[in-house]
């Protein structure tokens, strides 16, 4: 398990770094934890170069065959022995959930429909790709709405399924959480927040003294790490000392989250956080081929250990949306994300006060495994311009 964590936190670093790269200036939140499971249930039907790029882009920990699977399961069934039953206020309620979508006349290779169904609890689901596309991408947006608690209404846009699409691999991540200290609503006041460009914009301010809270100094950088109720969950927020979040994403990787998750001093906290909603829909196929996976996205992908029936197949995109909602009783976030193949075409004590950008990540404490990152810029900005 130490290594599938490892191998979690080192894909999380890389596509935030990629993701944030691509959104200057803005508001991010991603899930890299959602993406890696839909990811690794494209890599159990992949082979050869395409196997080998997938492997190293998701940090798989050994090249023997199914190691990877058998990690994430064992991380996925850690986190949900904990939380899976949760109500939401006093235990977290944290669900993960998988499928594929298959065309109705597509073979899955029995070795691949039984990684997917043991390993990922992801069962087929005959779908009607090439007479009905439209009604096919339909449900699966229902199967994803329906366990997101409504935040991720449609994954997949207007055409993304078409009616040569051959099969879709589905993740997601829903997360409910009370704050273990919450805030009192009636000390959320207006207060002033500075931007990146040094404008300032008046936001609701939440604030309160809390006891034994995380507490964490490093170069250039104040990160406190804030409880959620129940066992081991937490939000670490990290704030720049010198105006410069950008300079403390670059040097955002698995060893810096791993020494950031195990090196909280706690202390009595001074905290002020604005409350903030927001969401992401992202097309991740340009980000992960620029990560060291290019081949799985051309007609040179080898995927041949997925179907009987479509020996030539290749990834087509990865859809990728993020919704997070942060106020004074606590944290909702979900995650949600697609891989869609189809055959190839032609080819008081310390004070915190975070009234500054900042980035976030909400992680396990237990496993050490990050589920939802992002950063702030404007709090009150709830999507994209």
């Amino acid at each position: 398990m130490p290594a599938a964590a490892a191998a979690v936190r080192g894909f999380t670093a890389d596509l935030y770094r990629t993701i944030a790269s691509s959104h200057t200036g803005g508001n991010v939140v991603c899930a890299p934890y959602s993406v890696g499971l839909a990811l690794a249930m494209a890599r159990a039907g992949a082979g050869s170069t395409t196997a080998d790029e997938m492997d190293a882009v998701l940090h798989a920990p050994h090249p023997r065959p199914g190691a990877l699977d058998r990690g994430l399961n064992t991380v996925d069934q850690m986190l949900a022995d904990r939380f899976q039953d949760g109500d939401g206020t006093r235990q977290p309620k944290l669900t993960t959930a998988n499928a594929v979508w298959t065309r109705l006349d597509l073979g899955l290779r029995p070795g691949f429909r039984d990684t997917l169904a043991g390993y990922y609890g992801a069962a087929p689901h005959p779908v009607d790709f090439r007479g009905a596309p439209e009604a096919a991408r339909q449900e699966i947006n229902t199967w994803v709405s329906d366990r997101t608690n409504a935040t991720i209404p449609e994954l997949l846009g207007p055409s993304s399924v078409r009616p040569d699409t051959s099969l879709v691999l589905t993740n997601t991540a829903y997360l409910k959480a009370a704050w273990y200290y919450p805030f009192r609503p009636s000390a959320t006041v207006e207060e002033p927040f500075t931007r990146d460009d040094g404008t300032v914009v008046q936001v609701p301010m939440m604030r309160g003294p809390f006891d034994r809270m995380g507490h964490l100094q490093g170069d250039g950088w104040r990160a406190v790490d804030v409880p959620l109720a129940g066992d081991g969950l937490a939000m670490a927020i990290v704030m720049p000392t010198r105006d410069n979040l950008a300079a403390v994403e670059a040097n955002l990787d698995a060893a810096w989250l791993s020494a950031m998750f195990t090196g909280f001093q706690f202390t009595d906290i001074q905290l002020r956080l604005p409350r903030w909603t927001f969401r992401l829909p992202a097309e991740l196929g340009a980000a992960l081929s620029g990560l060291g996976m290019p081949t799985a996205f051309t007609s040179y992908a080898d995927f041949t250990g997925m179907s009987t029936t479509d020996p030539a197949l290749c990834i087509d995109d990865v859809v990728h949306e993020t919704f997070i909602a942060v106020d004074e009783k606590g944290v909702e976030a979900a995650a949600a994300s697609a891989v869609i193949i189809r055959p190839p075409s032609i080819p008081q004590g310390p004070q915190f006060f975070v009234n500054r950008p900042f980035l976030y990540v909400i992680h396990d404490r237990v496993t050490g495994v990050p589920l939802f990152l992002g950063r702030v810029h404007d709090p009150l900005v709830t999507r994209p311009a």
